[in-house]
C-alpha cells in the first residue's frame, strides 16, 4: 500500500465510535510527503524517501564499499568486500545511471566472418530471394497507371485541340 510507505497513520484514542483513521506525511528535512513525492533523506549513499522507487534509483553504492556501513546493516555481515572486482563505475554513481548503462561493464564486439567460416565450415553459400505475389497490389498498380494515363490523355488532347484550332485559325486569317 502506498499509504504506508508516504504516510503514517496518527495513534489517536478512539473517542467515538464512528472514529475515523487519520494519516500524517512523512517528513524528509524539511520536504514533506503530502506536497511532494520526491523527497529524499540519504545515509551514507543509500536513499530513503516518498516513493521506494525514485529513492532506490538515486542511491549510490558507496555502502557497499564500506565495510563499516555494511556491519551497520546487520544483514550482510559474512559480506567479504576485499573480493569484489572493481567496476567501471565510480562508488558514487547512482542506481539510474547503472540501469541507464544497462549494467554493462564492457562491451566486447568482435566480427570475424573468417572465423565464422572457420568454425562452422560451410560446403557452400547461397541465398533466395523470395518475393510474395500479391495481387491487390498488382491491381492496384494497374489501375494507377490506367489513372496516370487518363489523365495525360485529356491534358495532351487539350493542347492538341489548341494547337489545331490555332494552326486552323491562322490559315482561315491567312486565306482573307
Amino acid at each position: 500500500c502506498i499509504w504506508s510507505v508516504n504516510w503514517l497513520i496518527a495513534s489517536e484514542p478512539i473517542i467515538y465510535p464512528d472514529w475515523t483513521a487519520h494519516t500524517i506525511p512523512i517528513v524528509y528535512g524539511k520536504c514533506n510527503c503530502g506536497s511532494s513525492w520526491t523527497c529524499t533523506q540519504s545515509s551514507q549513499g543509500i536513499m530513503v524517501g516518498c516513493n521506494p522507487l525514485e529513492s532506490l534509483l538515486q542511491t549510490t553504492l558507496q555502502c557497499f564499499y564500506n565495510q563499516s556501513c555494511i556491519d551497520s546493516t546487520k544483514k550482510f555481515t559474512q559480506l567479504n568486500i576485499s573480493s569484489l572486482k572493481t567496476s567501471r563505475f565510480p562508488m558514487n554513481t547512482t542506481i539510474q545511471s547503472i540501469l541507464n548503462n544497462l549494467m554493462v561493464e564492457e562491451y566486447i564486439i568482435n566480427k570475424s566472418y573468417e572465423d565464422y567460416f572457420n568454425r562452422c565450415a560451410p560446403s557452400s553459400c547461397s541465398y533466395n530471394y523470395m518475393q510474395n505475389y500479391q495481387i491487390t497490389g498488382e491491381i492496384i498498380n494497374i489501375i494507377s497507371l490506367y489513372s496516370g494515363l487518363v489523365i495525360l490523355t485529356r491534358c495532351l488532347s487539350v493542347v492538341l485541340i489548341k494547337l489545331c484550332s490555332y494552326k486552323s485559325n491562322r490559315i482561315t486569317e491567312q486565306n482573307i
